[in-house]
């Protein structure tokens, strides 16, 4: 039998440990506070790495159940592989790609406007839908984001589903920052929504921010990022209900789902391809799916409405909660390491998924450095000091919200 050297596991339980290392202060009231965590170069890679590869399998595995299951939902959970031919750009990613493939090149974390425009004149022409589809056409008329996010130029910015999954990867390069999250979410949510799908925005980047280092359930990660939203909103509301049509139906996730239906849609008349009524599916997703990365996606894909990009958020939130390795290693997992890109043409035609990975660290270690953090040495190896932030919200919304009964 061979023997593992003592150094070697001496050495890899000092990396493990070090890489979690906190910390704490003490509040007047007595409780404990953690400022600060320590985590190793590999450990955050393999995290953003983790969110990065969920989000990708979500969308296009999910591309067959969207907007299949509208009134009821599906008869029974899907089975899938994971992207046996690898990976390919699609609306689930192919806004946030060229944003940080820009944002690495040249240094920036939030492109200028004037810039943004430059960049989607470039390249979003083709695979581009609704809210965005209009910022677009705005711009060739000389209109410049925010404004082409505007409730009074757009007629979807205030429901638009771009306030869910044009947002996630910025809850990946803010690691244990909600409010850096959620404002780099928000920057770039606003090209193309505004109002009710704000709260979205902050709510998703900061959850996915949040998994970063919650070690908590699904259910009490759901809890802490409602402190990223506006209590008023449509988000907060939805939230809630989710967690209590799991609690009452724990077992009968069609039951859960049918009462968010009889509310959201019947009742609220929230539209399909809005953010509450999405939001809302992937809420359930996660809790019905308890960590499990291929349960949650199942999930995510049968609830319905806009499915793919359901299980595009889900996927990033519980690859952000386990890291790639873990997802690797599922029995399902057939994925090469490869992403084709036919959609924006000013980037690669094709590269690896981990060379993106490592362009989305090259992004988080310079929000990581621009909101108090460090670079350190974890055990010899390279790693950063990030300071953590509390959850609140960024952004509230205004006094008189646009609605399904208040429409622009």
């Amino acid at each position: 039998m061979n023997m593992i050297p003592v150094r070697t596991i001496v050495s890899a339980l000092a990396l493990f440990v070090s890489a979690l290392t906190a910390t704490v202060s003490l509040a007047q009231d007595g409780a404990v506070t953690i400022t600060t965590r320590e985590i190793s170069r590999e450990a955050l890679l393999d995290r953003i790495r983790g969110g990065w590869t969920g989000m990708l399998i979500g969308g296009l595995e999910g591309l067959p159940h969207e907007f299949k299951y509208k009134e009821q939902p599906r008869d029974t959970l899907p089975e899938f592989t994971f992207l046996a031919q690898g990976a390919r750009s699609d609306d689930d990613n192919d806004f946030e790609w060229p944003h940080l493939w820009f944002m690495d090149k040249e240094g920036s974390i939030k492109l200028p406007y004037t810039r943004i425009v430059e960049i989607w004149k470039g390249n979003m022409n083709s695979g581009i839908w609704v809210a965005n589809k209009k910022a677009r056409e705005l711009m060739d008329q000389g209109v410049v984001p925010p404004e082409t996010g505007t409730v009074a130029r757009n007629p979807h910015a205030w429901y638009n589903l771009s306030g869910q999954f044009c947002v996630e990867s910025y809850g990946l390069i803010a690691p244990g920052m909600p409010q850096t999250a959620a404002d780099i979410g928000l920057h770039y949510a606003r090209i193309a929504v505004s109002e009710e799908p704000l709260q979205a925005a902050q709510f998703w980047t900061s959850l996915i921010s949040l998994c970063a280092f919650h070690e908590g359930s699904p259910e009490a990660a759901l809890q802490l990022a409602l402190h990223a939203v506006d209590p008023k909103s449509a988000m907060a509301e939805v939230v809630a209900d989710t967690r209590r049509a799991f609690n009452a139906h724990p077992d009968d996730w069609k039951a859960a789902r049918q009462e968010i239906h009889a509310k959201w849609l019947r009742q609220r008349h929230w539209n399909d391809n809005s953010t509450p009524v999405n939001g809302a599916a992937v809420c359930l997703a996660l809790l019905y799916g308890r960590d499990d990365f291929y349960h949650t996606l199942q999930y995510a894909m049968a609830l319905g409405y806009d499915a793919d990009c359901n299980a595009a958020t889900a996927g990033t939130v519980v690859g952000m909660r386990i890291g790639f390795k873990r997802l690797a290693a599922l029995r399902q997992f057939r994925m090469p390491d490869r992403y084709v890109n036919k959609t924006r043409p000013q980037l690669p035609a094709e590269c690896k998924v981990s060379d993106q990975a490592e362009t989305l660290l090259r992004v988080a270690e310079r929000v990581i450095l621009a909101n108090g953090g460090e670079r350190v040495t974890i055990a010899g190896q390279p790693g950063y000091l990030i300071k953590l932030q509390p959850t609140t919200v960024v952004e509230r919304l205004p006094e008189n919200p646009h609605g399904p009964q208040n429409k622009p």
